[in-house]
């Protein structure tokens, strides 16, 4: 083969039989119907979440249409029109500037819209090139375009070079276009110098025909002006937009996500890896909205027991699937119980009977939908009393949805300092809040006594006048209005003490209404913030697995590579590599010895942990004769040509390279751990 250019390849058959197709069994006879459940939940989650983002950037997005159409009225006399949108390090805007219809070329606004990102060109030509390319080489469906194409092919024009804005006025001037609008998307990211000659130089053709400039602002439109040039910056005359911010967006997509209708919640510790690679990285909107969409994917991909979201009959579930029901860990509690409550009838039957289990399953899920749902909207509630007592700060909704689904909500130190606070509230304030609190999605036994408590609490307002006009709002005893400081000179020593003032009729009784409220309330919160994770099966309407989110999103390959040269057992599942009898080996960082070098072990591992032990530069020769001495099951010709396998895999890796200071010598690149 090393002089042939090709050779003839003949199958003993010369056509191969047909592959039997193998049905799934056992756990994943079930990947059909989960695959379609999955389908339908995300397609649900998605469109959600695309129209609270469209729902978010329309006033923007109105704002920026109605500085086009004045454009193509009173365009600014010698400078380039320009919208800076403050956008933050987020391209949603963009994306949904690209799909509205007046950027589009329509028969009544003619306009072309070209985006473009630092990454297109490393100079000037570049960037004209691709703009020139991607306004010109767009197709419309219109018929008089058509027309006009047809016409512009048969003139004969001087031929331009393609950087050459000739090209785009021409193409500009026979298919009639009002207005090229190039849309900037990163542009922190561009070159001061290469920026502001594109604005020169796009100012010089302002005279032939219509240009705007929208630059996507991450941080600020003066240190955008710091960068460029003063003749640049006199070359525009700008707006400014402000859009939603990145953390707007991502609230409204952490609302869509935990949501009370949803049939799949995530838990807290993937809600809060979410939300840190967020905050650490500062990613885009549509980076979270695909790491929650792999969420899903794994959670209906991987658990078989994410049929029963799909709302199955007791036919479309194996039976393999009830054997792995009474394995989960909250049924195995749940068979505990029974057990300690003497409930053994009710234990055989669950464990022998797959009717039985499907029916304890189905009405376990539905109990859990319920308490989730019932979790969410106490936080809701929680915000909702936060608002009415006039609270600077107001937890978000994320932030109250982890702390809720953990379960560490619940009689928390911020539930009580709520209650204290609300008892100390007037009575305008506080009937305020009762009016909102009984608009919110609750409980119809717990809007009905909060509807009580609210005509109680209107009636005893309405007594509380003087002459028929409504006097001073009512107080508690536990306001701090009520409460007086007595000093006390005892043995020279001041000492100060607390009094209650003398209550009046209504206030006395406004404070018995109060602390009516508060207990009901703290006992409504008591009892809506259970811990999902004690609800029985959990880990069916509940995903919060962090190891496949941190190996996919946050990956370590180079971790994964060491790990797999140094310890080809752990991968390979074999027991001739390792050192100890029962086949564990204990790798070095974890106080053990390292893995014995065997010829059983693969070349290129062989080589990795010789070149371990050697130094900045490796002698070709010795590294031979010590791979050859491990080999030495193997001929000449077999060691050699694995030898050199090694060398070229270690050498794709990025691991070792030739070296011109020593021909006969391999230069150490990399070393372990870093």
């Amino acid at each position: 083969m090393e002089y042939e250019k090709c050779y003839v390849f003949e199958p003993k058959d010369a056509f191969p039989s047909k592959r039997r197709r193998i049905q799934p069994t056992g756990l994943q006879a079930s990947w059909p119907r989960r695959r379609m459940a999955y389908e339908s939940a995300w397609s649900a989650v998605q469109n959600e979440i695309d129209l609270r983002l469209s729902s978010l950037n329309a006033t923007t997005l109105e704002e920026i249409a109605q500085f086009l159409d004045e454009l193509l009225t009173d365009p600014p006399a010698g400078r380039t029109p320009a919208g800076f949108a403050l956008t933050g390090p987020n391209s949603t805007l963009y994306s949904a500037l690209a799909s509205q219809p007046f950027v589009g070329a329509s028969a009544e606004a003619r306009r072309l819209y070209v985006p473009i990102a630092s990454t297109v060109g490393n100079n000037l030509k570049g960037i004209l090139k691709y703009i020139i390319h991607k306004a010109t080489s767009r197709t419309y469906d219109d018929d008089d375009f058509d027309e006009i194409d047809n016409r512009a092919s048969m003139r004969k024009e001087p031929r331009y070079l393609n950087y050459d804005l000739q090209i785009l006025h021409n193409y500009v001037r026979e298919h009639e276009i009002k207005q090229v609008i190039i849309a900037l998307e990163d542009t922190e990211a561009f070159d001061s110098h290469l920026l502001s000659d594109l604005i020169e130089l796009l100012t010089c053709w302002q005279d032939r025909f219509s240009i705007v400039l929208l630059f996507n602002v991450a941080t600020s439109i003066s240190f955008l002006q710091q960068r460029l040039p003063q003749a640049a910056v006199r070359c525009l005359a700008g707006r400014a937009f402000d859009s939603a911010l990145l953390v707007d967006e991502v609230e409204q997509v952490m609302e869509v996500v935990t949501s009370s209708s949803n049939r799949l919640w995530l838990g807290p510790s993937i809600s809060s890896l979410l939300l840190e690679r967020q905050r650490d990285y500062t990613q885009s909107i549509d980076t979270i909205v695909e790491a929650v969409r792999y969420g899903y994917m794994s959670h209906y991909y991987a658990n078989a027991l994410s049929i029963f979201l799909s709302s199955p009959s007791l036919e479309d579930v194996p039976s393999d699937h009830f054997e792995a029901l009474r394995n989960v860990a909250s049924f195995r509690s749940f068979a505990d119980s029974l057990l300690e409550a003497g409930d053994v009838e009710q234990l055989r039957n669950l464990l022998v009977s797959d009717e039985a289990m499907f029916d304890l399953t189905m009405s376990a899920i539905a109990e859990g939908k319920l308490a989730i749902s019932r979790i969410i909207h106490a936080t809701e509630v929680i915000r909702c009393v936060q608002a009415g007592l006039g609270d600077a700060h107001i937890t978000p909704k994320t932030s109250l949805y982890m702390q809720a689904i953990s379960g560490k909500l619940r009689r928390s130190p911020m539930v009580r300092g709520l209650l204290l606070s609300t008892r100390k509230t007037a009575s305008d304030a506080v009937l305020e809040l009762m009016r909102n609190l009984v608009r919110l999605e609750i409980p119809s036994d717990v809007k009905l006594r909060g509807l009580e408590i609210h005509a109680r609490l209107e009636e005893l307002v309405k007594s509380n006048t003087v002459d028929g006009q409504a006097s001073q709002p009512l107080r508690s005893a536990d306001d701090v209005k009520h409460s007086t400081l007595r000093t006390t000179v005892v043995a020279q020593k001041v000492e100060l003490s607390k009094q209650k003032s003398a209550l009046s009729e209504q206030d006395a009784a406004y404070t018995t209404l109060l602390r009516e409220f508060t207990d009901f309330l703290e006992e409504y919160l008591d009892s809506a913030l259970v811990s999902p994770k004690e609800l029985l099966m959990h880990e069916i309407f509940l995903y919060d697995l962090r190891s496949p989110h941190r190996e996919v999103l946050t990956p370590r390959p180079r971790h994964a590579i060491e790990r797999a040269l140094t310890a080809p057992h752990d991968y390979l599942d074999c027991d001739c590599c390792c050192p100890d009898p029962d086949g564990a080996a204990t790798p070095r960082e974890h106080g053990g010895n390292e893995i014995s070098l065997t010829s059983s072990q693969p070349a290129t591992a062989l080589l990795y942990q010789l070149y371990l032990e050697s130094g900045s530069l490796i002698n070709a020769s010795d590294f031979w004769q010590a791979f050859r001495a491990i080999a030495d099951d193997a001929d000449d010709q077999r060691a050699t040509a694995l030898f050199q396998r090694g060398l070229a895999e270690l050498r794709c890796l990025g691991v070792i390279k030739s070296t011109r200071r020593r021909i006969d010598h391999l230069s150490k690149v990399a070393w372990r751990g870093l």
